[in-house]
């Protein structure tokens, strides 16, 4: 039978952490618009997992992923893709840290994009409650052929977790900014679950979390305009008579039967009325709740290894005006992760 156990301060602020970094293991690489935010497979995340532990020691952190289905702000607009990320973190037992990282995305050429830097700073308010300032930079692989338009390049990112008992709170919050600007918050309640010395298993997690995300983006709508009843439209729609039914048999009409030509022009408004149709497109930067997850992470702690298995359910929510039909979705994630301490870690 597994005995399980409240987290002590530190381990527990590890599992939320990487529990948390595991949640976000999903991105999106869009055409219109790509934006990584707290959605996204963010180092800052790794990093505060390994800071929490309160090692006394700088450290070298590699690690590889993989997602079933990639999402954006948990939407996945029934596109099916899977995508692999990989990177490698230096952090210095100051605080402060480095990482760079990969992304390849099934669904989307070339596969690899993008490629992440960061640089950031782990504090400590007290022993059950820290933070991390960081800001990242995002580099693009584009083909010659390549369109597309990335129009976020940066962020800023603030994050804080604080532990209560079994239970974590942690909080996030993301600045991205380029071309285009956006904002993302997301709040998380996690529970903690502990096993150790199981095995050969040094420490097993069980990790059921909830999170809401927050944010803002750009809606853009589409405003029919209708023809009204003037010179100009009915200009436009004898030219399309002509086109139709030919020049001379309308002439014709148009001087030898008058009643007859006004029901051929009501009939080819009707028909192709669309035609004339213009259409006024509008944009707003709208903020509001954006997705909510539940996820079932498994940790493995064996020597400087940590293996996570991971189950999320997404609800994504549509933004204010944001004509989409959004449906849950989820995905599973597998991640494995190898630290390399450049000292050995202080006995207790």
């Amino acid at each position: 039978m597994v005995a399980w156990s409240p987290a002590g301060a530190q381990d527990a602020e590890y599992d939320s952490l990487l529990n948390y970094y595991l949640e976000s293991d999903s991105i999106l690489l869009d055409q219109l618009e790509f934006e990584l935010a707290a959605d996204s497979l963010d180092i800052l995340d790794l990093i505060d997992s390994l800071l929490s532990t309160d090692f006394s020691f700088s450290q070298l952190s590699i690690r590889l992923g993989y997602t079933s289905n990639i999402t954006y702000a948990g939407r996945n607009f029934g596109i099916e893709q899977y995508g692999f990320g990989a990177g490698m973190s230096y952090y210095h037992k100051t605080g402060l840290f480095g990482d760079i990282s990969g992304y390849w995305n099934s669904d989307i050429s070339p596969a690899y994009n993008p490629t992440v830097t960061s640089l950031g700073y782990f504090g400590t308010l007290t022993d059950k409650w820290t933070y991390t300032l960081s800001y990242d930079r995002y580099f693009y692989n584009k083909s010659e052929d390549d369109l597309s338009d990335y129009p976020i390049t940066n962020s800023l990112n603030a994050s804080t977790f604080l532990e209560l008992w079994k239970m974590t709170v942690a909080g996030e919050y993301s600045y991205l900014f380029g071309d285009e600007n956006a904002h993302r918050v997301r709040g998380n309640i996690m529970l903690n679950l502990i096993k150790t010395d199981w095995g050969f298993i040094d420490r097993f997690v069980f990790m059921p979390t909830a999170s809401m995300l927050m944010g803002s983006s750009y809606i853009y709508q589409i405003t029919p305009i209708y023809p009204t009843a003037n010179l100009k439209t009915r200009y436009d729609i004898r030219q399309i008579m002509f086109d139709q039914y030919g020049e001379k048999l309308v002439r014709y009409l148009w001087r030898n039967s008058r009643d007859e030509y006004l029901e051929l022009e009501r009939r080819t408004y009707d028909q192709y009325g669309d035609q004339l149709i213009e259409y006024e497109i509008t944009s707003s930067n709208v903020f509001g709740i954006m997705n909510y997850t539940l996820s079932a992470p498994f940790y493995f702690y064996i020597d400087n290894f940590t293996f996570a298995l991971s189950y999320h359910y997404n609800i994504p929510v549509a933004l204010p005006g944001e004509n989409l039909s959004l449906e849950p979705n989820s995905y599973a994630g597998v991640t494995a992760i190898y630290n390399i301490p450049f000292r050995k870690k202080k006995k207790r």
